[in-house]
C-alpha cells in the first residue's frame, strides 16, 4: 500500500498497467477526475487481474484509447465499454446472447443486430484513421502472392500429416490436432523441418521470396520480414546470406532489452535504419510487433501469419507511420492448391473475417460481407 500523501501536490499521475494492478487498492482510494487508458486493449480480457484493477478505479470520466478495440471477438469490445460506461452493453452473458453470438455467427450474420450494436456504441466512439490525421503515402496490399502454387513435395508431406492425424485421433490422442496444424504451417513456410533435404525449388514460398527481394533490391529499398518461428528465422537468415550476401539482423525475444548485455533491440533496428540502400531485417511479430519505428523500410512481408489480425496490423505499422515518405507494400504470401484449401488459405480467410468484424463495428456504412469461414 502507498502512504496517504503519496501524490503530494501532483494533479496528474502517469503509471503502467502492471503498477496499477499491483497497487490497485492504493489507487482505488483516490477519487480521480479523469482516467485515460492508452493501449486499452491491455484491459480487454474480463477475467484478467489488470482488467479488474482498472475497473476498480473511481473516476468521474474514463477514456479508453486503442487502435484495436476488437482483436479476437466482440467480448473485447464489451470489456472496454464495461470499463468506460458500465452496464451500457449489459452483463457479459446478456451481451453474448443479445449481440455477440448473432453477429459472430458467420453462417448467418444478423445484420439487424449488428446495426443495433453500432447505433448503441456510436455516441461513445471517436474514431480517427491514420490517413485522416497524418500525411502518409499510400499503403498497398499486394494480393498476387496469396495464391502461390503448392509443390509436389508439399502435397506429399501434407497428405502424410493428415493421415497421421487421423490415426492419432482414432487412438484418442488429444494433442493431435494442434501438432498437425503446426506441421501444416511449417510445410507451407518451408518443408525442411519434415524433409531436411528439401531444396528451395520444392518450397514455392521461398522461391517467391527470393524473386520478390531481387525486385526490391533493384529499387534499392528496405524490407521487414515478420515470422515468429525461430527455425524459420534462422533458415531465412542463411538463405539471405547465401543469395544476397546480407548478414541479416534478427530481432526476437532473445534480443537484448538492456544495454548492459550489448546491443539492444533498438540499437539493432537503428543500425538497420542507418544502412544505405537495399537491406532486410527479420522480426518476430510477437516480440517487435509494437513500440518501435522502422520507417526506412517500405516493404513488409508477413512470411508466416499471426492468429491475431490486430497484431499483424500493429507489426505492419512499424513501417507505416509518421516519417514514412514512400509507398508501403504489404505482402501475405500464402501457399494454395487448386483441389483443397491449405492451412494458409484457411487462416487468411479467418483473419480477413476478424478484420471485417472489427472494421464493421466502427464503420456503419459497410455490410459484414467477408467470405464465410470454416475453420480447420
Amino acid at each position: 500500500m502507498l502512504e496517504e500523501d503519496w501524490r503530494g501536490d501532483a494533479d496528474i499521475v502517469l503509471t503502467t498497467y502492471e503498477t496499477m494492478r499491483d497497487l490497485e487498492f492504493s489507487l482505488a482510494r483516490v477519487d480521480w477526475g479523469i482516467m485515460v487508458c492508452d493501449e486499452a486493449q491491455k484491459i480487454k480480457v474480463p477475467t484478467a487481474m489488470v482488467t479488474k484493477a482498472a475497473k476498480a478505479q473511481k473516476a468521474d470520466f474514463k477514456i479508453a484509447c486503442t487502435g484495436t478495440p476488437v482483436e479476437n471477438s466482440l467480448t473485447d469490445l464489451w470489456c472496454l465499454f464495461d470499463f468506460i460506461q458500465e452496464n451500457l452493453l449489459g452483463s457479459l452473458n446478456e451481451f453474448g446472447k443479445t449481440y455477440r453470438r448473432p453477429i459472430e455467427n458467420l453462417d448467418n450474420v444478423d445484420n439487424e443486430v449488428l446495426e443495433q450494436l453500432r447505433n448503441l456504441i456510436a455516441p461513445q466512439v471517436l474514431r480517427r484513421m491514420k490517413h485522416d490525421v497524418a500525411d502518409l503515402p499510400e499503403k498497398i496490399e499486394v494480393n498476387h502472392c496469396k495464391n502461390i502454387t503448392i509443390s509436389s513435395l508439399q502435397r506429399h508431406l501434407y497428405a502424410d500429416v493428415i493421415n497421421h492425424y487421423r490415426k492419432l485421433s482414432e487412438e484418442g490422442n488429444q494433442g493431435a490436432m494442434l501438432a498437425s496444424l503446426h506441421s501444416m504451417r511449417m510445410i507451407c513456410a518451408h518443408p525442411f523441418q519434415l524433409q531436411p533435404n528439401a531444396s528451395i525449388h520444392e518450397s514455392p514460398k521461398v522461391d517467391w521470396l527470393i524473386k520478390t527481394l531481387e525486385a526490391i533490391k533493384a529499387k534499392n529499398e528496405k524490407v521487414i520480414i515478420f515470422t515468429e518461428f525461430r527455425d524459420i528465422q534462422v533458415f531465412l537468415k542463411r538463405i539471405l546470406l547465401e543469395r544476397f550476401g546480407l548478414n541479416v539482423t534478427t530481432v526476437n525475444g532473445d534480443s537484448n532489452t538492456s544495454s548492459k548485455k550489448g546491443l539492444t533491440r533498438q540499437n539493432l533496428i537503428d543500425r538497420f535504419q542507418a544502412t544505405s540502400g537495399f537491406n532486410v531485417i527479420i522480426l518476430s511479430t510477437t516480440a517487435v510487433g509494437f513500440g518501435v519505428n522502422i520507417q526506412k523500410a517500405n516493404h513488409v512481408i508477413h512470411y508466416t501469419r499471426s492468429w491475431n489480425p490486430a497484431k499483424e496490423d500493429q507489426a505492419t505499422d512499424r513501417a507505416y507511420r509518421i516519417g514514412q515518405d514512400k509507398e508501403v507494400f504489404v505482402y501475405y504470401p500464402s501457399i494454395a492448391a487448386n483441389d483443397f484449401d491449405t492451412f494458409e488459405i484457411k487462416l487468411d480467410r479467418l483473419l480477413s473475417s476478424k478484420r471485417a468484424l472489427a472494421d464493421d463495428m466502427l464503420q456503419p456504412s459497410r455490410e459484414l460481407s467477408k467470405e464465410l469461414i470454416e475453420m480447420i
